[in-house]
C-alpha cells in the first residue's frame, strides 16, 4: 500500500521557516496549540521538527523565560535534525506505522529531500481500526471477561 493517500500536503500544513526565530515558533505553536512543527528552508528542504520540550530546553538553559531573548535567536539554535526524521514518500505502509508510535505526525519528503507534506498518526490509527468491526469487544476486554466466568461445575 502507498503511504501517499496519508498525506496533507504542505499547502494545508503549518510549518516554519529555517530564518524564523525561537519566539515565532513559540507564538505559532502555541496558536495552533501543536507540541510539535515542521522547520524548512528557503528551498522547501525538511530540516527537522521543532518540539516543545525543544523550547522548555532552551528556556531552562537560558535562566529566563522572557520571550526578548527569543526574538533574537534564531529556530537553528534549538532544532535537532535528528528529531523526527523524514519518511519518503515511497516508503511502506509498515515503515510508517513504525514511525507514528513515536509522533504524532510524521513529515513526508520527496526524492530531492523537499518537504511535501505530513502523515498524521490519528489517520493511520483511523485507517487501521477499518479493519477491526466496531461491535468486537477488543482482545484484551475478552480475557477479562472469560476470566470473570465459573470455570464449571457447581457447588453442592
Amino acid at each position: 500500500m502507498n503511504i501517499f493517500r496519508f498525506v496533507i500536503p504542505k499547502s494545508l500544513v503549518e510549518y516554519i521557516t529555517a530564518d524564523s526565530t525561537v519566539r515565532q515558533a513559540l507564538e505559532k505553536m502555541r496558536f495552533h496549540r501543536y507540541t510539535a512543527i515542521p522547520v524548512i528552508d528557503g528551498e522547501g528542504k525538511y530540516l527537522g521538527t521543532v518540539h516543545n520540550d525543544d523550547l522548555f530546553r532552551y528556556f531552562l538553559e537560558s535562566g529566563s523565560f522572557e520571550t526578548r531573548e527569543a526574538e533574537k535567536d534564531p529556530i537553528s539554535l534549538i532544532l535537532d535534525p535528528t528529531y523526527n526524521k523524514p519518511l519518503s514518500h515511497t516508503d511502506s505502509m509498515l515503515t510508517l506505522i513504525d514511525r507514528v508510535k513515536e509522533h504524532n505526525f510524521v513529515p513526508v519528503v520527496d526524492d530531492r529531500g523537499c518537504f511535501i507534506g505530513i502523515i498524521l498518526r490519528r489517520d493511520v490509527l483511523n485507517y487501521l481500526a477499518e479493519f477491526y468491526p466496531g461491535d468486537e469487544e477488543p482482545e484484551s476486554e475478552k480475557i477479562i471477561t472469560d476470566r470473570a466466568q465459573p470455570m464449571g461445575g457447581t457447588n453442592t
